[in-house]
């Protein structure tokens, strides 16, 4: 080889001996979704915006400066809330919905309102970080129990309570406990069997509350649905919230 050549082929070696090699690229990191609250095939079209609540399936909607955290009843999901969740939304409320992180049937009583409680304060927490100054806990029949167990801890923050058909027998000490208004609304006749008497019993516990009596035999969420006391209900609500 001559000398030049062989000059060349060092200076090549040199200048390859030179460069650092790029560092491999690193891997993506996957996280796994949270669960996402299912589709709902009747009632208002409401546009939730998942709430990133750890281990629960929660969606929000609307804008205002209260908020309305949703519990359920003992076997029914956030779909039977879609009549309320839209009016409150059109009036300048927030609302947020979830599904419990557990079979309610399959707890007991006493870790069903326990669980459920701390599930609703998680929701609400998240609920004040998107932008709620205020937050009333309410549900229906089981929901309305666990937003009782819920808003009387001084930790959960609660501005008020809204009851649908709902508590459970022996809970009049926990809504002695309440330092916030409520209100207790039911149907007379309601199909469930004594609800009505419950709410009456709840309302004289609780140190600043309103009872709405309706004519009907209607439960829960299905109360919106009433023709005759449907839009009502919605006023009644409308006031209590616009006092909390």
């Amino acid at each position: 080889m001559r000398a030049r050549d062989l000059l060349l082929v060092l200076v090549i070696a040199l200048a390859g001996c030179g460069q650092q090699a790029e560092p491999p690229a690193a891997a993506p990191v996957v996280t796994s979704p949270g669960p996402e609250l299912v589709g709902c095939n009747a009632g208002p079209s409401v546009a939730f915006t998942p709430l990133p609540v750890p281990g629960l399936a929660a969606g929000i909607a609307g804008d205002g400066p209260v908020g309305v955290v949703i519990a359920n009843t003992m076997q029914g999901y956030h779909c039977d809330w879609l009549v309320w969740a839209d009016h409150l939304v059109k009036g300048g409320f927030r609302v947020a919905v979830f599904e419990y992180g557990f079979a309610p049937r399959a707890v007991g009583a006493e870790a069903m309102l326990e669980r459920g409680a701390g599930e609703m304060t998680a929701v609400a927490a998240a609920l004040r970080k998107a932008g709620a100054q205020k937050v009333v806990y309410a549900g229906g029949s089981l929901g309305g129990a666990v937003a009782l167990a819920a808003a009387a801890k001084p930790e959960a923050g609660a501005a008020g309570v809204v009851s649908l058909s709902g508590g459970v027998e022996g809970q009049a000490g926990t809504a002695g406990r309440l330092t916030v208004p409520a209100i207790y609304a039911v149907a007379e006749d309601d199909t469930s069997g004594g609800a009505a008497t419950l709410a009456k019993e709840l309302h004289e516990a609780t140190g600043d509350s309103e009872l709405r009596v309706y004519p009907g035999l209607l439960h829960a969420g299905e109360m919106f649905n009433d023709p005759k006391y449907g839009p009502e209900l919605l006023a009644d609500l409308d006031a209590f919230l616009r006092k909390v």
